[in-house]
């Protein structure tokens, strides 16, 4: 990549009654921004919990000035407004990537109607971000290599504070994330990061 690619991962909590039309608008700027910008990578959306009140949206863009050409578009404005109008709380994180990698298409098409995302955050004592990284990415390498089910594995630390990191993983389906998390050099990611960890959400 020309720059550094944006990456955001914005959290929304969104009222019942609000959900049908702020998805709505939340499909169209997915639809809309893929095909028509180049350098738009990726827009994925989830939520949490049966009552899906409490919504994510990941982005990521190829470099700025892909991300200022996506902010001007119609759709963009859409849903920005209605992020505005519809959201009771709301936290985004900038990102700078650590880690990024994803299984080929023809493989994410292959498990489309069941993917299992997962978003963690995990905080650092302080000043423990390049220890981190390096154990994060002997363990992301091996599970890329070594688990068909790991489809996409992305990691990043937050651009105001190096020592918060947030992920952003799929999985084929539930199977393929148990089985992950069981595997040898997961265990020895929880063993090698343990006493660097200062608070873990997942």
């Amino acid at each position: 990549m020309d720059e550094e690619p944006i990456f955001k991962i914005s959290k929304y909590k969104i009222a019942e009654n609000d959900l049908s039309a702020f998805h709505r608008v939340e499909e169209a700027h997915v639809t809309n921004s893929i095909p028509a910008e180049p350098g738009t990578l990726m827009i994925a959306n989830g939520h949490e919990g049966v009552s899906g009140v409490t919504n994510y949206d990941i982005e990521l863009y190829r470099n700025s000035r892909a991300f200022d050409i996506h902010s001007m578009s119609d759709y963009f404005d859409a849903y920005d407004n209605a992020v505005e109008k519809m959201a009771k709380e709301k936290k985004i994180w900038d990102l700078k990537s650590e880690w990024m990698t994803t299984k080929s298409k023809e493989a994410l098409d292959s498990y489309a109607d069941n993917f299992v995302i997962r978003l963690a955050k995990v905080e650092l004592k302080r000043g423990k971000h390049d220890k981190f990284a390096r154990i994060v990415k002997k363990e992301m390498r091996n599970s890329m290599a070594k688990e068909p089910g790991v489809e996409i594995l992305f990691a990043s630390s937050n651009v105001g504070n190096p020592d918060e990191w947030l992920f952003f993983e799929v999985y084929a389906n539930n199977d393929a994330y148990n089985k992950h998390v069981n595997t040898p050099w997961f265990g020895e990611y929880i063993d090698d990061s343990k006493d660097i960890v200062e608070n873990k959400e997942l």
